[in-house]
């Protein structure tokens, strides 16, 4: 049976994977969560993925927008909890690169949700470099959310 098959949130949607239909992409609604990461995602080369998630009332703490689709909807995990639990950036060092997941604010400073923010490795990283970047990053995506609730709004994108 065919199936609808998004390969990429801002490319063309593919029917069964082998007809494109660029006029639908024009439809292609998004929220502005996904949108936010999209844009950031693009804007930084040092980025190898990126997820925003929140807590969403009865589902309790879940990714809402990310790089990869396969981690939409996923439940948040220790990395999430440790960063919201004490209010800092939790920092791993794996052989791929630094993996930071940071609590997340909106304009106001409210906390709606935490950020991980994947790093292609880099000569000289240092656990304080990777946290100064990480800063730069979430006042970059801090300031263009009004609110939580911001983030689930629907967005048409070209």
């Amino acid at each position: 049976m065919c199936k609808w098959k998004l390969c990429n949130l801002t490319q063309s949607i593919l029917i069964c994977g082998m007809l494109a239909v660029p006029q639908l992409s024009a439809q292609l609604k998004t929220t502005q969560a996904q949108h936010l990461v999209d844009l950031t995602a693009q804007r930084h080369p040092e980025i190898t993925g990126l997820e925003l998630s929140v807590n969403h009332g009865q589902e309790g703490c879940v990714t809402i927008a990310a790089t990869q689709a396969k981690d939409l909807g996923e439940k948040c995990d220790d990395d999430e909890a440790a960063a919201l639990k004490t209010l800092k950036p939790f920092v791993e060092h794996e052989p791929d690169g630094f993996d930071v997941t940071a609590p997340l604010h909106d304009a106001r400073g409210n906390l709606i949700g935490t950020l991980g923010i994947d790093f292609k490795p880099q000569a000289r990283q240092t656990n304080a470099s990777i946290l100064k970047l990480t800063s730069g990053l979430l006042r970059e995506i801090e300031q263009k959310i009004p609110s939580k609730e911001f983030l689930s709004a629907r967005v048409t994108r070209d």
